[in-house]
């Protein structure tokens, strides 16, 4: 165990903390509360509490070179901060729930010794606008952490504990801003345009002719396979998957193209007036719903994941009333069909002898025999008369009808398995409706073509069995419908967070350098090359050493690099969560 002796000799300095020496180690202990405590009475006896310089600083001595901070304060007060492990059980810091963490904070009589022994890595500069109660808070809010406030080799350690407070530091001078010029110019509508309203249309209409392929080959039940066959249908005989392959080409040749143009030009007409003022609220970093998103965010390469949560949360019920108002506009829209071929009947249909026949369809009164559907395509030749008619109307019917019933349920549907739940009461809401259109369909069909009992039958035979049909499509169109409500909100949601992500400003809440020591980190003492950051790229520097640490502990045999970096990165996001919760951060320096 190659870990103990060093880890022996680093906790050496602890042992002031627990014996009666004026003036070493306070144990920052916070079990008594905020304000409560040795730390505090400590805190109120040094003076001066103004920070003026905070500098992440590594000892030169092996094998771990450990690493704390050093605080400057107004008129040259100096304190340092530590964490180390509990030194009588000093293997527990390598098992998962570690040991107890000995955090302190002491007063420094002088830089001498110090710059001897450690060198200097990082540096802030508050410039006085931070009081040492600041740093207080954030050790509060790491002590406050189940996780974090255990001392752990490879994730909770000094590297861990000097990070957090440094970077916390440097994000509390910071806010992020969306500039307001974003709502009102025409970033956020050319992109959408592009990169959403496009897909969309095309998403939404592959679905759309998905689900009504799918409804209508489930229609084709054995009786009336049958059915077909008994009258010569050529779908009596074909296999289903050659029938399958057939409709899907009639689809992509006729559907398609009459759709797809259609809701592109819906969907871009209705997106922003639907949308309008859910998506400016989303926009103002003012707004609650913003400023909330963008201040709890403690990595910045964490904010576009942090506003798509926020914008899916923000525009999930505007979308699907886009997706209802769409379906919905789609169908509305007077499309030009080509008709098949011009029907001049030599006389008219004598609809007596139809409504004489055993369960004929009831009369629709109408004094012209004009033709309102298309007949004659691939699909009556190989089906039955009507079935070109049905498929067409079936957009409104099975699809349409659907979104247009749905509008109580998507309001408690939050999930895919919600969403199930509440299926079957509105597929058979559908169903009903789905009947009595089609139903009318082919009767106003009937009225403008010969008699024909063959036909009259069949269709007497797919109403019977429609109910079948829809129970086994019913799962293919939920998932449909889901899946396109997903799809919409995902890529809208995808499209403004990565317009807001693109023209976020980091503003400094108030004076504040970092300097970053850029002769890298040495093995002995020298003089340092400093260079100026900025807040983003300090935070790229610390997650470089994150990354080498989780890499290291994996090459020792102690766990999994990428765990251990993802651990150590969220547990630094949750003691700036904390502390914003509490309210504990000092905007403003004072002094005793």
């Amino acid at each position: 165990m190659i870990f103990v002796p060093s880890q022996l000799a680093s906790n050496s300095a602890i042992q002031w903390s627990r014996g009666q020496r004026p003036g070493g180690p306070v144990l920052l202990d916070f079990s008594l509360g905020w304000g409560k405590g040795l730390v505090f009475d400590w805190y109120k006896s040094i003076g001066f509490t103004s920070v003026t310089k905070i500098q992440l600083r590594k000892e030169f001595e092996e094998p771990f070179r450990h690493e704390f901070i050093l605080i400057h304060l107004q008129r040259g007060g100096l304190c340092r901060l530590d964490r180390r492990g509990d030194p009588n059980v000093p293997t527990n810091t390598l098992r998962s729930e570690g040991s107890e963490a000995y955090d302190t904070i002491h007063e420094v009589a002088g830089i001498d010794e110090i710059n001897s022994t450690s060198e200097c890595l990082m540096e802030l500069c508050p410039n006085g606008k931070i009081d040492l109660s600041f740093i207080l808070s954030i050790c509060c809010s790491i002590r406050s952490d189940p996780k974090t406030q255990r001392y752990t080799l490879q994730r909770f350690n000094c590297y861990f504990f000097s990070w957090t407070i440094t970077s916390i530091v440097a994000r509390h001078s910071v806010s992020w801003d969306t500039p307001a010029q974003l709502v009102e110019s025409d970033l956020l509508n050319s992109a959408l345009k592009q990169k959403a309203i496009e897909p969309i249309a095309k998403k939404i209409t592959k679905m759309a002719m998905k689900s009504v392929s799918e409804v209508f080959m489930c229609s084709l039940q054995p009786r009336v396979r049958q059915v077909l066959r008994k009258h010569h249908s050529p779908t009596g005989f074909i296999p289903i998957r050659v029938l399958n392959i057939i409709l899907s080409a009639w689809m992509k040749r006729y559907m398609r193209p009459r759709m797809e143009p259609v809701m592109r030009n819906v969907i871009e007409s209705a997106m922003m007036s639907t949308m309008e003022s859910t998506v400016e609220s989303l926009l103002d970093s003012r707004s609650s719903v913003m400023r909330t998103a963008l201040s709890h965010t403690f990595w910045f390469d964490s904010v576009r994941d942090n506003l798509r949560h926020t914008a899916r949360v923000a525009l999930r019920d505007a979308i699907w009333v886009l997706m209802m108002k769409t379906l919905k506009s789609t169908n509305e829209v007077d499309v030009p069909v080509q008709q098949h071929y011009e029907f001049e009947p030599t006389k008219a249909p004598d609809v007596s002898v139809m409504e004489n026949k055993t369960n004929a369809l009831p009369e629709i009164p109408t004094k012209s025999t004009t033709r309102k559907w298309k007949v004659g395509g691939i699909l009556d030749k190989i089906l039955v008369t009507g079935a070109t008619a049905i498929t067409d109307n079936s957009y409104d019917t099975a699809i349409c009808s659907a979104w247009g019933m749905s509008d109580e349920l998507v309001g408690d549907a939050q999930t895919h398995e919600e969403w199930m739940s509440g299926w079957n009461k509105l597929w058979g809401s559908v169903l009903q409706h789905a009947r009595s259109e089609g139903q009318a369909v082919i009767h106003d069909v009937v009225r403008t073509e010969f008699p024909d009992a063959g036909r009259d039958e069949i269709w007497k035979i797919i109403w019977e069995e429609l109910e079948t049909g829809f129970e086994l499509s019913g799962p293919t169109v939920r998932d449909c419908m889901w899946d396109s409500f997903e799809y919409t909100t995902r890529t809208i949601v995808d499209t403004i967070s990565d317009a807001v992500f693109s023209v976020l400003q980091e503003n400094p809440q108030y004076s504040f350098q970092a300097a970053l020591n850029l002769s890298g980190v040495k093995k002995a003492k020298g003089t340092p090359r400093w260079g100026e950051i900025s807040h983003t790229e300090m935070q790229g520097w610390v997650k470089k050493r994150i990354q080498k640490h989780g890499d290291k502990i994996s090459r020792l045999g102690l766990g999994s690099a990428t765990t251990v970096q993802t651990d150590i990165c969220e547990a630094m996001g949750r003691v700036w969560e904390h502390l914003l919760r509490h309210g504990m951060d000092v905007d403003v320096a004072t002094t005793h």
